[in-house]
């Protein structure tokens, strides 16, 4: 659990990042969703009750701080978490190659989850255009960072792990 609440507080930190700093780059609209690729890593590497509920309040957190409707994000990743933890049950994952796939995979299943939820509930006209062109490069651009942000987790994950473990 106090891996868990570690990984929110960095989800936090991701979602900060992600809705102020991303914006400066110059990649026009597409922003990187980092807080994708963590809720990916909570699927593949620790699917506990607490990374659900972490994965949720993080879509939620998103929802809050820059969606005009709340709850999309947060149906979002738990549907991410959903597919990322069921397919982790069947497919190796050690491979950097596996996670810039299984983020792009992720990233597609939110946006196609965000487009139709926004097509059944808001009627806007053109909504598919304009969404699609930015699907696909916000999912390389997050597939893309996926390994480099997998390390940098795993690196922690065992820092805390040292630190927790007592007189070794």
């Amino acid at each position: 659990m106090k891996l868990s609440l570690l990984f929110f507080s960095i989800g936090l930190l991701l979602v900060l990042v992600q809705s102020t700093l991303l914006h400066l780059l110059p990649l026009g609209p597409v922003v990187p969703d980092l807080t994708l690729v963590l809720c990916v890593y909570w699927g593949l590497y620790h699917p506990t009750v607490g990374a659900v509920l972490g994965a949720f309040a993080l879509g939620y957190s998103v929802d809050v701080v820059s969606s005009p409707i709340l709850g999309l994000n947060a149906f979002a990743m738990s549907l991410v978490f959903l597919a990322v933890y069921l397919s982790s049950r069947s497919i190796w994952l050690q491979n950097s190659f596996v996670s810039f796939l299984v983020v792009l995979l992720a990233s597609l299943i939110k946006g196609a989850a965000l487009i139709l939820i926004s097509a059944i509930f808001l009627s806007m006209d053109g909504l598919w255009a304009g969404a699609a062109r930015y699907l696909l490069l916000e999912a390389l651009v997050a597939a893309v960072l996926a390994p480099f942000v997998f390390s940098l987790l795993r690196r922690g994950q065992s820092y805390v792990e040292r630190l927790l473990v007592p007189g070794e």
